[in-house]
């Protein structure tokens, strides 16, 4: 009979810096019988760092994310978005462990700061923290599941961060008809980057607004571009915003020409029962967004 456990329990991911604790907290877990991952014991003098650890990533069944009290730099963020996006596939558990001496999380990807902490600010030889990690381990719950229990949303905001306060108004027109929104509001007024906003899955979205203002097309950004291009393979309705204060007509790429625009500078007159009446562009939003959840048949009014 063959043996199909993971070779080790847990991936110890860290900053070289913060070697000494993790290297602690190591012996901590061998001690409760668990077979962490530490680069110092497994990789040769010689073996590339990076085959290694992608190696490593399929032979464990849980991926600790050490943060330090270090400044998390571009590259050390890359590198973490990265090992997310790796253990995700390979739907491992992903758990942020925080050490001593840290003070501000606010450069964390979006992703970790969603799941819950073990905290270790009280020392490497906190002996509850050891507990909650121990737990978090072995208790074997894949991120992706994780995601596939929240609740879906109606629609994902795609805009400029120069345009997020306009973004904000009309976000909060569309929470008023119960529609569900990402990013949120706390996420509106602080993200600065697109890179981990868009971890999230496009299954768990029903449709996509594109929000055009005076600062530029939000698929200037490749990686955008990439992310609106995701909707549309999928079905999944894509709606371009024109935000009110925007004064130069915009340019849309061909994927976008013939999609229903929704312009908040205007109202449009439609005729009804033989009487003309101006449509409101929030109701406009909703009616497109709502096409993408079949099990909307109403605008939430």
């Amino acid at each position: 009979m063959t043996d199909d456990r993971p070779l080790f329990d847990v991936f110890l991911a860290h900053n070289s810096q913060d070697k000494p604790q993790v290297r602690a907290i190591a012996e901590k877990l061998k001690n409760r019988g668990l077979r962490p991952w530490l680069d110092e014991e497994q990789i040769h003098p010689g073996e590339s760092f990076t085959s290694a650890i992608e190696k490593a990533i399929h032979n464990v069944k849980a991926v600790a994310i050490f943060i330090g009290s270090k400044d998390i730099g571009r590259w050390q963020a890359f590198e973490i978005q990265s090992l997310i996006n790796e253990s995700i596939k390979a739907q491992l558990t992903i758990i942020p462990v925080i050490l001593p001496g840290v003070e501000n999380l606010e450069n964390l990807p979006l992703v970790l700061k969603s799941l819950k902490f073990v905290n270790f600010t009280g020392g490497n030889h906190d002996s509850k923290a050891i507990d909650n990690l121990v737990r978090a381990i072995n208790k074997r719950e894949p991120y992706i599941e994780l995601i596939h229990q929240t609740k879906q949303f109606d629609v994902f905001l795609c805009y400029q961060n120069t345009d997020r306060f306009e973004v904000a108004q009309i976000a909060k027109q569309l929470k008023k008809h119960q529609i569900s929104y990402y990013p949120n509001e706390w996420e509106l007024n602080t993200y600065t980057s697109w890179q981990d906003v868009l971890t999230q899955p496009i299954n768990e979205i029903n449709s996509l607004a594109v929000f055009i203002g005076n600062n530029g097309e939000p698929w200037e950004d490749e990686e955008v571009e990439n992310f609106i291009w995701e909707f549309i393979e999928n079905k999944h309705p894509v709606v371009p915003v024109i935000l009110p204060s925007t004064l130069q007509e915009p340019k849309f790429p061909k994927y976008l020409k013939r999609k229903q625009v929704v312009d908040f500078r205007q109202r449009e007159t439609e005729v009804v029962d033989f009487r003309q009446r101006e449509t409101d562009p929030i109701l406009q939003l909703i009616h497109l967004i709502s096409k993408g959840d079949r099990k909307k048949g109403n605008l939430h009014g």
